[in-house]
């Protein structure tokens, strides 16, 4: 069964997790998650993203009163676990609250770059705190403290 990759569809303004334990590189589609405030946004099937929300009963509470919300599981405390369609996410996401990328416009890319030019040596040498190691320059080890209080 083929799922949304949520990575193409909303990678752009949301953030987008791995969940635990699977590849960091080329993760499968299934394995992708939208981290939100009231918990997380996942691919169901199909054309479905589910939402999951653990501990917060309102936000429980306004999913469940959502006409095109189906609940897959629900309990006593604010947990709930709902699917809908994602031509409705932008409804679901209003509630959830979900994480957004940091946006940077392209003169705050130059400045960035600029800053990073400045700290960031041209020459392929490595920096120390002290300035660039060069050859033949030993880097002596920090001494260890033995005694954590002077008496």
């Amino acid at each position: 069964m083929r799922c949304i990759n949520l990575r193409e569809r909303f990678g752009r303004r949301y953030r987008i997790a791995i969940e635990e334990g699977h590849r960091r590189r080329n993760p499968d589609p299934w394995s992708l998650l939208i981290v939100c405030r009231y918990g997380e946004i996942y691919p169901f099937g199909g054309d479905r993203l589910a939402a999951s929300v653990a501990g917060h009963r309102g936000v429980a509470a306004r999913l469940r009163r959502l006409l095109h919300v189906k609940i897959e599981q629900d309990g006593d405390y604010g947990e709930l676990t709902a699917s809908f369609d994602a031509r409705h996410f932008s409804e679901v996401a209003r509630i959830m609250r979900p994480r957004r990328r940091r946006q940077v416009s392209e003169s705050q890319k130059a400045e960035l770059a600029a800053r990073l030019k400045a700290v960031r040596p041209t020459d392929g040498r490595a920096v120390a705190q002290g300035g660039p190691i060069g050859r033949g320059q030993d880097i002596l080890p920090v001494p260890r403290q033995t005694r954590l209080f002077d008496r």
